[in-house]
């Protein structure tokens, strides 16, 4: 048989060269229109502040109060297989940061919590502030222990030659061809809420870092972009607000327990589906993002959450190995100091008002350095619960002030007491008040008081403060301050007089925007005692903790 002229062949192999790469295209065409529509599920766990094992809380019933058990990592492990049985392959675990925070960290530095999270099969996080309370060492021993992504998009080392121990960015093929891209954010005001962060730096502007996120997820062919969001409800609104090409946006931060999904339109009518799971451990977030023809499909996209309730069966594997830290650290910290009364630490009651279990604390401070005013923010006043009546161990004081600060004893003029006030003030949110997280004071930075009475009126305007700790604008809602001059004596500020005062660390440092502490301070003593050590030596004093609201803050609307 004769052959073909060599230039004959060669056409035919080109011909068909050209004919095969016109399939791949094709197929590739069709497998990306395919992938642009479809749905991907988003579990989260926000906040979770070592709250990994169950615990007991008082709900209001029919019948009354009722002490009732919920949470644990063990009890999201089980929930989590459950969903992911649900669309195998097409479902994805996130942390929404702050895992880290009270005893358990401080012994043990994110080991357990990072390896529970990553037995109970979650998939990628992101960083909150409190990861960072230990210092920048013990977040990177933390991190070792994830056997999942860390993606942080908006934190820069200062030092521009330092690795981070975290990626800009994920991405996830689904089973159904969807491509997933993951962003993270922490929030802008980071250095102002922790003091363990100073070796980097956060972006300020989200919706530029979010523009950007969204220009090089696409580049990588990804079909739904999901932000990671550990920046607060109120940021995740403005930044779905001015976005467009983020599909979905999984919250934490401000603790919000939204029970459905909230859709925001941004630029040319683009779509954004919101979804935050409360705090603690306590809810397993179920986000369903559908995605049509590239865009939200907000019709058929969802947001629920589930509660961990004592029925929620604890995973076996997750139990056997965090349960052995917990028997540890009870051990250490379990020793009674004495009788307590129902605490309520609930975030918007030490965050919002004048607190019971703050007056208390502060109350504790001005005592041990002999003071006549003690002041302790909101923000250190952890656990976001109501503690049922019952004996006060040490473990009870360091879960209620985990961060180890030590009190310092100072003296502070009246005009300064009175900035540190509007400071405090410009934490709380008015009705109608055109609320800017960058420019007020994050609500943490609220005070609890000892020695004080004030009135403040939400009416007026607050102080604006930068996340330099700048301000922008005094504030005029503090309409009142008294001063107790004698035991039960109460006299109006003098601004030219000098007072003592007994604060933490972390309130003495500037935290939480409070600089006129940091700036004008005199006569500063470091009393060698921490927070918890202190109320603990207090309780024992008072021969147990019974702490009740005495008129203190009194707040018009």
């Amino acid at each position: 048989m004769g052959s073909a002229p060599k230039g004959d062949s060669m056409k035919r192999t080109g011909r068909a060269l050209a004919a095969l790469a016109l399939v791949f295209a094709f197929l590739s065409v069709a497998w990306a229109g395919g992938a642009s529509s479809g749905t991907v599920t988003l579990l989260s766990i926000n906040d979770m502040h070592s709250h990994i094992f169950p615990y007991t809380i008082s709900v209001e019933t029919k019948d009354g109060k009722k002490d009732v058990e919920v949470g644990g990592l063990a009890r999201a492990a089980t929930l989590v297989r459950e969903e992911k049985a649900k669309d195998p392959g097409n479902v994805l675990a996130l942390s929404i940061g702050d895992v880290n925070e009270g005893p358990l960290f401080y012994f043990y530095h994110g080991e357990v919590e990072l390896r529970g999270l990553s037995l109970a099969g979650f998939d990628a996080g992101t960083l909150g502030n409190h990861e960072f309370d230990l210092g920048e060492n013990v977040l990177r021993d933390a991190l070792a222990w994830a056997r999942f992504p860390i993606v942080v998009s908006n934190l820069r080392p200062r030092d521009p030659d330092r690795k981070t121990p975290w990626a800009t960015s994920a991405v996830f093929t689904m089973k159904n061809g969807l491509k997933v891209g993951l962003f993270g954010l922490v929030p802008p005001e980071l250095a102002m809420v922790t003091s363990g962060s100073g070796a980097f730096k956060a972006e300020q502007d989200l919706t530029a870092v979010a523009d950007r996120m969204v220009r090089v997820l696409k580049a990588k062919g990804c079909d739904v972009i999901v932000a990671m969001s550990h920046a607060g409800l109120y940021a995740d609104r403005a930044l779905a607000a001015s976005t467009a090409g983020v599909h979905a946006i999984v919250g934490g931060h401000s603790h919000d327990l939204m029970t459905k999904p909230e859709i925001v339109e941004g630029p040319g009518g683009w779509k954004t589906i919101i979804g935050q799971a409360g705090s603690m451990c306590r809810y397993l977030g179920v986000m369903t993002v559908r995605v049509k023809d590239g865009a939200l499909d907000a019709a058929n996209s969802g947001w629920i959450v589930r509660e961990l309730t004592k029925d929620v069966p604890q995973d076996f594997k997750v139990s056997l190995i965090i349960d052995p830290y917990r028997e540890e650290l009870e051990k250490k910290l379990g020793v009674p100091l004495g009788p307590m009364d129902q605490a309520d630490v609930r975030k918007v009651v030490v965050r919002g008002a004048e607190s019971a279990v703050g007056n208390f604390v502060a109350d504790a401070f001005r005592w041990r350095g002999n003071t006549q005013i003690g002041i302790q923010n909101g923000g250190s006043i952890r656990g976001d619960r109501v503690i049922p009546a019952g004996s006060a161990s040490y473990k009870t004081m360091v879960e209620l002030m985990p961060y180890g600060n030590s009190l310092f004893r100072m003296t502070l003029s009246g005009k300064d007491i009175r900035e540190a006030m509007e400071t405090s003030a410009s934490a709380l949110i008015g009705t109608g008040d055109p609320y800017d997280g960058r420019l007020r004071t994050p609500t943490g930075g609220f005070q609890q008081l000892s020695g004080l009475r004030i009135t403040i009126d939400l009416r007026l305007p607050p102080a604006l403060i930068d996340n330099d700790g700048v301000t922008k604008q005094p504030g005029r809602r503090v309409t009142s301050i008294l001063v107790e001059d004698k035991p039960g004596v109460w006299v109006p500020l003098d601004d030219d007089k000098r007072y003592t005062v007994t604060t933490s660390t972390w309130v003495a440092g500037g935290g939480d925007k409070m600089t006129v502490f940091k700036k004008n301070a005199q006569d500063l003593k470091d009393l060698y005692i921490l927070d918890a050590e202190a109320v603990a030596e207090y309780l024992r004093f008072k021969g147990g903790m019974k702490p009740a609201l005495e008129g203190r803050i009194t707040i018009k609307r």
